[in-house]
């Protein structure tokens, strides 16, 4: 029994040779898979380090940028806005179809738009309507102040929406300006701003200025208004308490609705932010005479805070100030403080208003300053000439087009010579029979 047990362990622990040599072959391909598994991804790993230091941080910053930009895109969009196809920014449309071309696209989101007025304030106060009616239809949150009417009528007197549901070819179609020039041919094939150079997807809606607003769409609307009734002494930064106090109520207004950027609301909007006629002498408190109303920085400090305030949030701002009130310098701070900066400078009670060759524009409209966010510099536009039209049912700007100046002296000549030849003919020509009527041949 003893042999027989030891037996089957000496066949049990029996190695044979060639046996041996197959295992130690296979540990060997082993070792030298993984060595070679290891050398790779080791090789792969450096490649990708290789690549990573190598790209400038800057370029690194904005692919990170470009995937953050992706992920949004990706996600559900806020009613009403749409992203840039020159730098990714979120836009919102003004109301204009011609002004939103201008401005690339639409209002970036979390900028601050400045409108020199006009004189009398009549056509800033149109862009201010079209602005605010846009956000009601696009079924934004509006925040509207003024100290020189009652904010609650500027909303009552707002523009009824033609259709809500037209589709962008529509627009454009609409907004195509159909007249011929009646000299110089090459002027035709030059852009106006109203036909939309971007035929992709449309943000605005179409208005009608002889018609006003539903009041069940304004009733249904997000609406804070503020008139400056209540107005405390809580900062030494203003000498005038309303600028203090009307920044406090937009920021109370962005914290109550979730508009900051590191909030996260259900259902995510934007805040439009409308300030009419900002430092005018209404403004003033009571104490202080119209003198002084250029004699603080209050206002270039105001908009220089309120854009620390939109651009940390979902919320845009257009300002309208009365600039033949201030002096250059202080239109310039206030220019400098805001995102993009426009002028209205209307024909009536000037020189401007008797022309004959500006007889279809109501004024000439200039843009002082386009934003630049997300990019090195602003876009320009293709040209600076440009005048404002008001119709019966709408407001545009286009691209301003003179005829020469012999065209209207040319055109005197021209008519009065076949006057004088028609009457000739009348006088000279008569039949045989003594008749004075003229012939036809």
């Amino acid at each position: 029994m003893v042999n027989c047990d030891s037996s089957r362990l000496r066949r049990r622990h029996f190695i044979c040779p060639l046996s041996s040599s197959l295992v130690s072959r296979r540990l060997s391909r082993r070792v030298e898979g993984k060595r070679n598994k290891q050398t790779r991804e080791r090789k792969e790993g450096e490649k990708k380090e290789v690549q990573v230091t190598s790209f400038p941080r800057f370029c690194w910053r904005y692919y990170q940028k470009l995937r953050i930009l992706m992920e949004k895109k990706a996600q559900k969009s806020i009613p009403g806005t749409a992203y840039s196809s020159q730098n990714g920014h979120l836009l919102v449309s003004s109301g204009i179809p011609s002004l939103d071309t201008l401005l690339g696209g639409g209002i970036p989101v979390g900028t601050v738009m400045l409108i020199e007025e006009d004189f009398h304030g009549f056509y800033s106060k149109i862009i201010m309507k079209y602005f605010l009616a846009e956000g009601i239809v696009s079924k934004h949150s509006t925040l509207i102040a003024s100290q020189d009417v009652n904010p609650s009528n500027i909303i009552k007197e707002l523009p009824a929406v033609i259709d809500s549901d037209l589709d962008s070819s529509e627009i454009s179609n609409i907004s195509e300006i159909s007249d011929k020039m009646k000299i110089a041919f090459r002027y035709q094939n030059l852009p106006t701003s109203d036909s939309s150079k971007n035929r992709g997807r449309h943000i605005g809606h179409l208005y009608d200025l002889s018609k006003n607003m539903s009041f069940s769409d304004i009733e249904n609307s997000d609406i804070c208004y503020w008139t400056g009734q209540r107005i405390e002494n809580g900062t030494r930064l203003y000498s005038n308490p309303a600028y203090n106090a009307l920044l406090r109520s937009i920021r109370n207004k962005i914290r109550d609705g979730k508009f900051y950027l590191k909030d996260s609301p259900e259902k995510r909007s934007v805040l439009r932010i409308g300030v009419h006629s900002l430092g005018s002498p209404m403004w003033l408190p009571h104490r202080k005479s119209l003198h002084s109303i250029d004699s603080t920085r209050d206002l270039d400090k105001f908009i220089f805070c309120l854009r620390a305030l939109v651009r940390s949030a979902y919320a845009v701002a257009v300002v309208s100030i009365p600039t033949h009130l201030y002096h250059e310098i202080s239109l310039e701070r206030c220019i400098h403080s805001s995102d993009i900066a426009m002028r209205l400078q209307a024909f009536s009670g000037t020189e401007l208003e008797y022309n004959q060759s500006l007889a279809e524009y109501q004024g000439f409209f200039y843009l002082t300053k386009l934003a630049a966010n997300n990019s090195l510099a602003s876009r320009h536009p293709g040209t600076m000439e440009y005048a404002f039209k008001l119709r019966r049912k709408k407001f545009s700007i286009d691209v301003l087009h003179l005829p020469p100046e012999f065209y209207n002296v040319f055109e005197y000549y021209f008519e009065t010579d076949i006057h004088d030849d028609s009457d000739s003919k009348k006088q000279d020509i008569s039949g045989c029979g003594g008749h004075t009527k003229s012939l036809d041949f």
